[in-house]
């Protein structure tokens, strides 16, 4: 199976960007599923525009973040909490492409914040962007309060007793990814 992570934040002194490195890592080092991060403070797309089936002349990189997510069996949307809510730079990434991009397949929501309630109210938020995509979110969240005690910078875990929350988001992401695919593949 391969999982597309969509690092959220383009801010350049980000810190959700640790948590999607140690998610790849994690799955990496755990699992046979391969696991890729996209970017987007690489990407650096400009607002929308048109949607990518009708824009006359695609943004620089458009065409191969969407090759990404089309390959992509599951996703780990990975966001700081900004003023209540995931990134806009993540809405304006996903709304680039049509809904089909990700119906039927698993999502995974994931909220960074340096405050101790790690962005709760971004990953109620990417829930319902889950379910406006047509996607399958998991019922659990993974919210990453104070993160820059948890990750350092190369997404290495600093915290070891908060393992125990990336393994059990991890495990029901993957459980509910592994039966969908399977499900997508027999049709």
């Amino acid at each position: 199976m391969r999982i597309a992570i969509l690092s959220g934040s383009t801010r350049l002194s980000r810190q959700s960007h640790r948590v999607a490195l140690a998610l790849k890592k994690w799955l990496e080092q755990h699992t046979s599923h391969s696991a890729e991060v996209l970017d987007l403070a690489e990407y650096r797309f400009p607002i929308l525009e048109e949607v990518l089936s009708r824009h006359p002349e695609p943004p620089e990189g458009l065409e191969d973040f969407a090759y990404h997510i089309r390959q992509a069996d599951a996703y780990l949307f990975v966001s700081p909490e900004y003023n209540g809510s995931y990134t806009a730079a993540l809405k304006n990434a996903i709304d680039y492409l049509k809904e089909q991009e990700f119906a039927r397949k698993v999502i995974g929501v994931v909220s960074v914040s340096s405050g101790p309630l790690g962005g709760i109210r971004a990953a109620l938020a990417m829930q319902q962007l889950v379910l406006g995509i047509a996607g399958y979110p998991i019922p659990q969240m993974l919210t990453v309060g104070q993160v820059q005690q948890r990750f350092d910078e190369e997404g290495h875990l600093l915290d070891a007793s908060f393992e125990k929350n990336v393994r059990h988001f991890l495990e029901s992401f993957l459980w509910l990814s592994e039966a969908v695919c399977t499900k997508r593949k027999a049709s």
